[in-house]
């Protein structure tokens, strides 16, 4: 039996419902299923990102209009993975589908500058309260890139990272994503657990792990490493374990702490950015760090990373900074090998179909007066989630920040990656699969969340709700 408060769920009736459905989904996706055969043959695991795999296999796409997705076989979905939120625009939004035609039209690719670049830096200057921004390709690049502009502009070489946080796939930070129990350590000293194999030695030293939402316990860490920390680097809210908001005042007691450390204050709003808010998480919370990573929705679909900041700081980029004159605690050190700036380099960064979509996305689409109405999607879906919960004792709860939210299977509020314990991964494969049998379709992990995007209908929401009511009657009985 899976206990819960006031209820418990028979294990044997999620078990069948999971078996039933999963061979409900063989039975209608029968096109995906060769597709996934065939390219296992051409790639490993047959998909382009290990986050594309799941059991019995993918679903493979073919097209997609609004917030509705196609797979292979016709089936017809709504969407509300939309590409791990990427698409808080929707799928080609008419007004981003006429600009890019118009911008293929006249070339993907230049490796100069363009004006489109310009105009789109100075929007993000505007929404986030920065003085200077760098494009990329991706939110791992972000987050590369303004890790090594942390470690030129302090002339320190260690990170602090969050546990059970995601900040891409480089090795500075792949680590300590969702590590195993018995690996953790202790939470006041957390160990640095690799989350791949091929991880350099080198990179677990130079990664010091943190609790999140243990502020005080953050601070005894910076302590033990004081003089250490180039950046401090955190989601403002942890999205690779379903939805973990930060507590009262953390991002900023981490903004204290960060500048009486000389540390670089990153947040990685690679999922937060341009969709909870305007200014995504640093205008939500109220809290400026010194850099920004930014990716996804930024771009309304076509590849983009980007990271913005301080003047001071960004600044690395262009000269080595005196570190003993920075005025936030750094002392002096020389980079090696006598280098005299930062590099960032890249012959797709600010490529201009990157620079056409983001610019688009952000001043026609995701505008200021789009917000409300998501926050308002967003709210109808949580509240209607969670009366379904209510009404039937469900193990979990509903959650959302801003257009972002889930319903996470757990027998308590999850505040950190410790707290997520007794995550109900076959019941939460159970719904998936229900749900997607009857075309509500989401992002295939237990701890991964919905986004919402301005092309979503009430209507749409509240098919939503009724479908995962209809789950709940009959798995209760």
């Amino acid at each position: 039996m899976t206990s819960a408060p006031g209820r418990t769920i028979d294990e044997t009736r999620v078990s069948s419902i999971l078996d039933r459905e999963e061979a409900a989904y063989r039975a209608r996706t029968p096109r995906s299923a060769a597709l996934h055969a065939r390219a296992r043959q051409a790639m490993p695991l047959g998909v382009a990102s290990s986050f594309q795999t799941y059991d019995p296999y993918p679903l493979f796409m073919t097209d997609a209009r609004g917030s509705r997705i196609w797979d292979a076989d016709g089936n017809e979905y709504v969407d509300f993975d939309m590409a791990f939120g990427v698409l808080a625009a929707g799928h080609s939004h008419p007004l981003l589908a006429e600009a890019l035609q118009r911008r293929v039209a006249n070339g993907t690719c230049y490796t100069f500058p363009t004006e489109d670049g310009v105009a789109l830096a100075e929007e993000i200057k505007l929404r986030f309260g920065t003085d200077l921004v760098r494009f990329s390709n991706s939110g791992t690049e972000a987050t590369m890139d303004a890790i090594r502009v942390a470690r030129g502009f302090t002339g320190r070489s260690k990170v602090l990272k969050f546990e059970g946080g995601y900040h891409g796939h480089h090795d500075d930070v792949l680590i300590s994503i969702q590590p195993a129990r018995d690996a953790m350590g202790p939470i006041e000293a957390p160990n640095s657990v690799p989350a791949t194999a091929g991880m350099p030695a080198s990179r677990l030293t130079e990664t010091v792990i943190a609790p999140f939402n243990q502020p005080e316990l953050v601070a005894d860490i910076l302590d033990r490493h004081r003089g250490e920390i180039a950046a401090i680097i955190v989601e403002p809210v942890q999205f690779n374990i379903g939805v973990v908001p930060p507590s009262e005042g953390f991002l900023a007691r981490l903004r204290e702490l960060a500048t009486e450390h000389g540390a670089v204050l990153i947040f990685d709003e690679v999922k937060t950015g341009v969709v909870i808010a305007y200014g995504g998480a640093t205008e939500y919370y109220g809290v400026q760090p010194d850099l920004i990573c930014l990716a996804k929705s930024i771009g309304g679909g076509i590849p983009i990373g980007a990271f913005t900041g301080r003047g001071e700081v960004m600044r690395a980029i262009e000269q080595v900074p005196d570190h003993g004159a920075s005025g936030i605690g750094m002392e002096h050190s020389t980079l090696a090998g006598g280098a005299t700036r930062v590099a960032h380099l890249g012959t797709f960064n600010g490529n201009p179909l990157s620079m056409t979509a983001g610019l688009v996305t952000l001043t026609q689409i995701l505008t200021r007066d789009a917000y409300p109405r998501l926050h308002e999607l967003a709210e109808r879906l949580t509240t209607g989630c969670q009366a379904v919960i209510d009404e039937f004792d469900l193990p979990g709860y509903a959650i959302n920040v801003g257009p972002k939210g889930c319903v996470m299977f757990t027998p308590q509020r999850v505040t950190n990656y410790r707290d997520l314990i007794g995550l109900d991964g076959d019941l939460w494969a159970a719904s998936f699969f229900y749900l997607a049998n009857r075309g509500m379709l989401l992002p295939p992990g237990a701890d991964d969340q919905w986004t919402l995007s301005v092309q979503h209908t009430d209507e749409e929401i509240d098919r939503y709700i009724a479908t995962f009511r209809a789950f709940a009657v009959e798995l209760t009985g």
